[in-house]
């Protein structure tokens, strides 16, 4: 959802070798939420109705609470969504609260179902009253499996709330030759407005099993992005797009041909409006790390070549969006010695591809397992991330040293 800004990208023909690269100076204001000790996973979401909204994951004695607040002139009342000792906690899939519908919110998250540790189920509820009260959890998926169901996206689409996510109901099978019979899917849902679950397409039947989906909305409807998995192990970025109340079959933004036996977690981007699509993504393909960030301007039919970022000194976890002047933004991590990180800002400048970068996060205060946010709003940019407290390493398995922190800054100012 925080994809679908209203912004005319322009057309932009990037080449596989970056142009020049400068340093940006950004003058940033921190917006406060007042995270406690071990608050962790924002997400950052901006809907058609220009509203933002910021959510995390507050630890307390027996669980987590899912917090939001939506912005204003800084961040407004935090309210709660969900309060569970049963939550299932992970450093790369997290819960989203959005805006649909102008009034409406939604909510998403995952509650573990079984002893296997990565059996866990995907709920969503939805309020009417701008989070003040919530409805009963409405689970994702219509299977009985103790599998994997996570990485949802929701999107918008005709007045009803639509999304995409990973289904692991075929990985109880017994494993044969045959992957795809025991492998990771792609599937969607629809929640009609009586609260139920109308729809459940199976979009692809062999996927990466950990990697973050990601929807934009434009005029024809809504179109996706995540990694496939191929039957050799190829696991580059497909491209799906919601047509006749369909899916379509997918096809590949661009063919990096990174064979890797495991998920790197390390999913996809995607904004645009319209005609005009621009997606980004993580690579290791041919033993060397990049971002690449590739545009199309026929819905995503097409793709020019991609331009890359931080060749040999990225882990990647980006974000992405644009301001109203067309300019890119991307938020991602940079790899340092020893296996640090910095949290890095790039501006990608419409019609000449410039590079602007600037590091957001030292090494020391950003935990390498932290997936950065980014949206856009009244050209404003906004950003949110974990943050380590008191400049001490942090672990995925012991957080209690992390919080949220968020940014903003004027676009047109640079």
């Amino acid at each position: 959802m925080k994809k679908s800004i209203p912004i005319i990208l322009l057309l932009i023909l990037y080449s596989s070798v970056a142009t020049a690269e400068n340093s940006l100076e950004i003058k940033f204001t921190e917006l406060s939420i007042n995270s406690p000790a071990g608050s962790m996973s924002p997400h950052l979401s901006t809907s058609k109705s220009n509203i933002t909204i910021l959510n995390w994951l507050e630890p307390h004695d027996k669980g987590y609470r899912i917090k939001f607040v939506e912005l204003d002139s800084s961040w407004g009342q935090k309210l709660t969504v969900y309060d569970s000792d049963n939550m299932f906690i992970n450093w790369a899939d997290f819960p989203s609260v959005i805006n649909f519908n102008e009034n409406e919110y939604a909510a998403h998250w995952l509650e573990k179902n079984g002893d296997y540790p990565y059996a866990y189920d995907a709920f969503i509820s939805v309020s009417k009253n701008k989070g003040k009260t919530w409805s009963p959890p409405i689970m994702a998926h219509n299977d009985n499996t103790q599998t994997e169901h996570g990485f949802l996206s929701f999107y918008e689409h005709r007045n009803k709330l639509g999304y995409i996510y990973l289904d692991g109901r075929k990985m109880e099978n017994e494993i044969t030759d045959d992957i795809s019979n025991s492998g990771m899917s792609l599937r969607s849902g629809v929640i009609n407005r009586d609260l139920k679950l109308e729809k459940n397409q199976n979009i692809d039947g062999l996927v990466c099993e950990c990697c973050h989906t990601d929807v934009t909305e434009t005029d024809q409807g809504p179109i996706a992005v995540y990694r496939n998995r191929s039957k050799d192990e190829k696991r580059d970025i497909h491209i799906t797009m919601f047509r006749d109340g369909e899916w379509s079959k997918s096809k590949p933004v661009y063919i990096d041909d990174w064979e890797i036996y495991g998920c790197p977690v390390n999913g996809p981007a995607i904004i645009g409006h319209d005609e005009n699509i621009t997606v980004a993504w993580f690579t290791g393909a041919n033993e060397r790390s990049s971002i690449k960030v590739a545009q199309s301007t026929d819905y995503g039919l097409n793709f020019h070549e991609p331009i890359q970022i931080g060749i040999n000194e990225t882990a990647g976890h980006i974000d992405m969006t644009a301001d109203e002047n067309m300019n890119i933004w991307l938020l991602w991590q940079k790899t340092k010695d020893n296996g640090h990180i910095e949290l890095v800002l790039t501006k990608i400048e419409k019609r000449t591809n410039k590079l602007s970068h600037m590091v957001i996060e030292k090494t020391g205060k950003t935990p390498r397992f932290s997936f950065p946010q980014i949206t856009h709003n009244n050209g404003m940019i906004i950003l949110a991330y974990t943050t380590v407290i008191n400049d001490s390493r942090e672990t995925r398995s012991s957080n209690m040293k992390t919080s949220i922190k968020s940014l903003s800054f004027n676009a047109n100012l640079y």
